[in-house]
């Protein structure tokens, strides 16, 4: 009787999702093993590695291919062959196949494919050579079919992904329109329209309550995502990024009319484009989460009209032209003298006889019953899950711990917007606003005094009241612009 030697293996098992002929992970398992076990091939559990709903295009995205690469070329040398049930579950990159069977031939590790027999020799090398061209051809030329499947689809007016923000999947098409995300996306773009940043609107989501479809908070780039979406004005785009998320050329993409119903008017959603190309072009005080400072981006040169940059390790303020050379007139200030000054300043303007207003009443009524609507709207849904739980307490499903847990966390949001409705019917007379304003400004000067309140709260209080602050070096003097000029 002949003794063979017992070689020690590993199992490589990779199921994608483009082609239906596939075996299953535990079909793929169980032909390997059985393979191993008649050649004498021994694979313990923790040398079996899965991936599911991977592509084989590239290894770089493949943690378990990965791991398995790593271990075969470590100094304890877990294993001899790596087995597979087709070379193409190994890569359908025949470059990178190439590369990383080179990498385990050195470590003297073998790939074999169990469906696949190859001779010894270069007859054999070249027989495995064609078996990955194959294979990488036929994964090239269905991803080529789908792409064209899906355009065509898309053109002809498809959906293939899911609805967005204000819009339900019920299980047929088109989608159907969610009455209480609708209310909020057609707030976003009469605020935006209005004149409000993504910011302020981000802001304002976030203090009514509300948040996107993934129950997150709301982002300046999730106000531009909508504001930007065609599908609300009755579009479909698709082909629109890439592979994480970059943009394509505008050329590439596809927009095509769609089925659904639209949330906004096409001339609405085409006077946002317009805006949000202007907006790119660098010209208000920037996002207090992309500044080093409170006073960054609001302090401007009284010579040229920029901004004054921060110079953290120095501790002061300057023109970003004259470090330049396009400014003559320097206009460094201590970080320290020109806080104690701006903080003074705002104080003093609270009293000033000279701070006049103008308030368009009829526009702020207007958003104030916008705002009321979108809170009575949460506030309704609060109600309605409050049913819902007690529900689910008289048949059982929830203990009375979980009642009541669920039950207070709901009396909680449901005080909240409570106090704000308050406060926005409270607030209907223009009188009340003025009184207001006057009070935005006495509280953002006393917030910017205190040494606890870090600088991301105080850049956004005093964006809220403060368009931009210019300083005069030469007269030693600050000129305030406010929102309510």
């Amino acid at each position: 009787m002949t003794n063979k030697t017992v070689k020690t293996g590993a199992a490589y098992i990779r199921v994608s999702t483009d082609r239906q002929e596939e075996l299953s992970p535990d079909a793929q398992k169980r032909l390997i093993l059985e393979y191993a076990e008649k050649n004498h091939i021994l694979i313990p559990p923790e040398n079996i590695y899965f991936e599911k709903g991977i592509s084989g295009r590239s290894v770089s995205k493949r943690p378990a291919f990965q791991t398995m690469i790593a271990r075969a070329k470590s100094k304890d040398h877990p294993f001899d062959v790596i087995l597979v049930w087709k070379f193409s579950r190994f890569a359908r990159n025949q470059e990178e196949s190439i590369v990383y069977k080179s990498m385990l031939q050195k470590d003297h590790v073998e790939v074999v494919s169990i469906s696949e027999p190859v001779i010894e020799g270069p007859f054999g090398s070249l027989i495995e050579r064609i078996i990955e061209w194959m294979d990488e051809y036929y994964s090239i030329r269905l991803s080529g079919e789908v792409l064209r499947g899906m355009s065509e689809k898309a053109l002809r007016g498809g959906y293939q992904s899911v609805p967005p923000y204000g819009y339900t999947f019920t299980g047929s098409f088109p989608p159907e329109i969610n009455p209480a995300q609708a209310a909020v996306v057609q707030c976003i773009y009469r605020d935006y329209l209005s004149g409000k940043t993504c910011t302020d609107i981000a802001r304002k989501c976030n203090a009514l309550g509300l948040c996107t479809a993934k129950g997150n908070p709301f982002q300046p780039r999730t106000i531009k995502y909508i504001l930007e979406n065609p599908f609300y004005c009755g579009k479909i785009r698709w082909n629109y990024t890439k592979h994480g998320g970059e943009r394509k050329n505008p050329q590439e993409w596809i927009i095509s009319e769609g089925r659904h119903k639209p949330l906004i008017s096409e001339s609405d959603w085409a006077k946002a484009q317009s805006l949000l190309q202007k907006k790119n072009i660098p010209g208000g005080p920037r996002d207090i989460t992309s500044c080093r400072h409170w006073l960054s981006g609001i302090l401007k040169c009284s010579s040229c009209g920029a901004s004054l940059g921060y110079n953290s390790k120095g501790g002061y303020f300057q023109c970003w032209k004259y470090g330049k050379a396009m400014c003559s007139i320097s206009h460094s200030v201590s970080v320290n003298i020109i806080e104690s000054n701006v903080i003074a300043g705002l104080k003093a303007s609270v009293f000033s006889p000279d701070l006049k207003y103008k308030i368009d009443t009829k526009t702020r009524l207007d958003f104030q019953q916008d705002d009321l609507l979108l809170l009575r709207q949460q506030y309704q849904k609060l109600s309605t899950k409050e049913q819902r739980i007690q529900k689910a307490y008289e048949k059982g499903i929830d203990t009375l711990d979980e009642y009541a847990e669920k039950k207070a966390r709901i009396a909680e949001e449901k005080q909240a917007l409570e106090k704000n409705i308050r406060t926005l019917t409270f607030c209907q007379n223009p009188c009340d606003y003025q009184l207001e304003k006057i009070y935005n400004l006495h509280s953002a000067a006393e917030l910017l005094s205190r040494p606890d309140i870090d600088y991301e709260k105080k850049g956004s209080v005093l964006r809220s009241v403060v368009k931009k602050i210019v300083y005069d070096k030469k007269r030693e003097h600050l000129d305030f612009f406010f929102f309510l000029d």
